[in-house]
């Protein structure tokens, strides 16, 4: 017996050899760091493609392939061609237990905007209002803005009701210019129920800037018809907020100003939701404003309190800001800029993104150029090796990741009244609002994102959700 036993156990262990499987393990995974969104370069631009890979080990290999051909064996490759079209590029990488492949395309456009056009001089004055409204006991800063560091300006403390005028004088020509503003009783006065529905009822205004999203092109629905009317465009607006589809603010200054039925209440807490889009490549903060029905005519024709928000008052805000835009003569071109401060820019024109020939809106007939007054943060986008990257500020601001939150209305940014504050800077002390607004913070653009542009989805009372 024993004998039989020690002839049997080298049979065994043979046939355990055979039997047992091959290793088996996690096989690479292969994540790209940008999004697919930024495989987007011009002729004669490059794009480095650089993949972050899981489970790799000492057996590891890269092998990259264009065309059929190998092209690299490092753990990133650089892209480029003079050609428009459509490429792709296959990755391999291998472990132990196996290998794994990616492809990724890269769309590569004609390089567009070689030629710019002027941009003008300003020489007239600019006028944030003419006329407004503003409460018993308020105080506002009443100017005018002109190219340069030259301004004109008052500040306007509303003791007794009624109709008050203030005149401008022009530093530089000794022309005036008056200014209008009804006091009204005092903050209250026409507050209204805290109930009603959740979501903004009316869009007053939708003034974007120009931007490659906001004439001929729309993430969601229709564009615009050729004859679209504002009251038309606004009605649409609303439209696209009641199934949170996107709408685009255009680059710096661009804004829509939205209302409730009903008053929403101070709560020192969040009070707002407001739904965009960031990315962690690409947040496009919108700064906030609100304010109050004073007159009780029902519309935003009154004084406006910015919402405070991370940057406030520091080196990357800047208040009382204006930019103007001026609607190029030639067709599919890119649109210049010059702000108060005398800095000139562009907004890039993007075939890739929207072939109309202009990125003015259709309702803006006869318009030439067009001028928004508000506050601005610094641009802190890049672009290197075809990857933009416009980081998020912390808190306070539309369509920026720093303020994503999951909530009653959902995962998006949301806002306390209690941060609104007055043109110098003071708490406000809003006890409630009636109006919105939101307005894109930033002038930069890159060279596959185009503008950086606010994106709005929803707007809602955060205490109706």
């Amino acid at each position: 017996m024993k004998k039989f036993l020690l002839l049997l156990l080298p049979l065994l262990l043979l046939v355990s050899c055979h039997d047992d499987p091959e290793p088996s393990g996690p096989l690479p995974v292969i994540t790209w760091v940008m999004s697919s969104g930024r495989f987007r370069i011009q002729t004669g631009e490059s794009i480095q493609l650089v993949p972050d890979i899981e489970n790799l080990d000492e057996t590891s290999a890269y092998v990259w392939t264009f065309e059929g051909r190998v092209v690299g064996h490092d753990n990133y490759y650089t892209f480029t061609t003079d050609s428009a079209g459509e490429y792709y590029v296959k990755l391999a990488v291998n472990n132990r237990f196996g290998q794994v492949e990616d492809e990724v395309k890269i769309t590569v456009t004609e390089a567009e905007n070689q030629e710019l056009p002027e941009i003008p001089e300003i020489a007239e004055w600019q006028y944030p209002w003419t006329e407004i409204n503003i409460a018993q006991g308020r105080t506002i800063k009443v100017r005018a803005y002109m190219t340069g560091s030259e301004e004109a300006s008052t500040v306007f403390t509303a003791q007794a009701e009624g109709r008050h005028v203030v005149t401008l004088t022009n530093p530089r020509d000794g022309s005036q210019q008056e200014m209008v503003i009804n006091v009204c009783p005092p903050a209250g006065a026409h507050r209204r129920s805290s109930e009603g529905q959740a979501m903004v009822n009316r869009v007053y205004e939708y003034m974007p800037a120009p931007g490659h999203q906001v004439n001929g092109y729309i993430i969601t629905g229709k564009p615009y018809p050729d004859n679209c009317t504002h009251e038309q465009a606004c009605d649409s607006v609303l439209a696209h907020f009641s199934r949170k589809w996107s709408v685009s603010l255009g680059a710096q200054g661009g804004y829509l100003i939205a209302g409730f039925d009903h008053s929403v209440p101070n709560s020192g807490g969040y009070d707002l939701c407001i739904k965009g889009n960031p990315f962690s490549y690409q947040s496009e903060p919108g700064i906030i404003w609100v304010s109050q029905d004073d007159n009780g005519d029902g519309l935003p024709n009154d004084q406006w309190f910015e919402l405070a928000g991370s940057e406030y008052g520091t080196d990357n805000h800047s208040m009382e800001y204006a930019i103007t835009y001026y609607r190029p003569e030639k067709a599919k071109s890119a649109v210049g800029w010059r702000d108060a401060n005398n800095d000139t820019g562009y907004i890039p024109y993007m075939s890739y993104w929207n072939p109309s020939a202009y990125y003015w809106q259709p309702w803006q007939v006869g318009i030439s150029e067009m001028t928004f007054f508000g506050s601005r943060l610094r641009d802190r986008s890049t672009y290197e090796n075809g990857i933009s990257d416009i980081p998020p500020y912390d808190w306070g601001y539309a369509d920026n990741l720093g303020d994503l939150i999951d909530g009653p209305a959902g995962k998006m940014g949301y806002y306390k009244i209690s941060n609104a504050r007055t043109w110098d800077g003071r708490p406000a002390d809003l006890e409630y609002i009636d109006f919105v607004k939101v307005q894109t913070a930033q002038t930069g653009a890159t060279p596959n994102l185009g503008e950086i542009s606010t994106e709005v989805y929803y707007i809602s009372d955060y205490h109706l959700e």
